[in-house]
């Protein structure tokens, strides 16, 4: 928010401008988030996902690791009771797979739920809303970040 000169916006987290203008290497915190509750026009093909950009997702870069956690299909599919056959989660190794073609959530469980515990926690702690489900009379219910519907 720096860059657009901003001074009412607090965030949750550091300035990444001193990082994209050259001025320091890394970040102070070890993890970055982003939090995209919404659907967007115009996908871009990559991976599995062939709508990608249109559905709501959340995410953690944590080292060399990006975790995606599809906001939709985890409330709808059964959120952690089903996270090894929902594909609500997608994790990568960036630094191997910067085009985020091998999706090692299975392959890499213990990392997987690492940084989905910290991704959730992360969405407890900021109270970031997630999409609700609808019920055989059509009411909305509020999801749950743990994924219990």
């Amino acid at each position: 928010m720096s860059l657009a000169e901003n001074k009412k916006f607090k965030g949750d987290g550091e300035d990444l401008m001193p990082l994209l203008l050259g001025q320091k290497t890394e970040t102070i915190r070890k993890s970055i988030y982003w939090y995209f509750p919404g659907y967007l026009d115009n996908p871009v093909i990559r991976g599995r996902d062939k709508v990608f950009r249109t559905r709501p997702v959340a995410v953690i870069r944590k080292g060399d690791f990006k975790l995606h956690l599809y906001l939709e299909e985890w409330m709808l599919d059964g959120g952690k009771a089903k996270i090894n056959e929902n594909n609500a989660v997608e994790l990568y190794n960036i630094k191997t797979d910067e085009g985020e073609h091998l999706n090692l959530a299975n392959a890499n469980q213990v990392k997987r739920d690492e940084l989905l515990a910290d991704l959730l926690n992360w969405m407890k702690k900021t109270k970031a809303p997630l999409p609700t489900k609808i019920t055989a009379t059509n009411k909305p219910v509020q999801g749950t970040v743990g994924g219990e519907n």
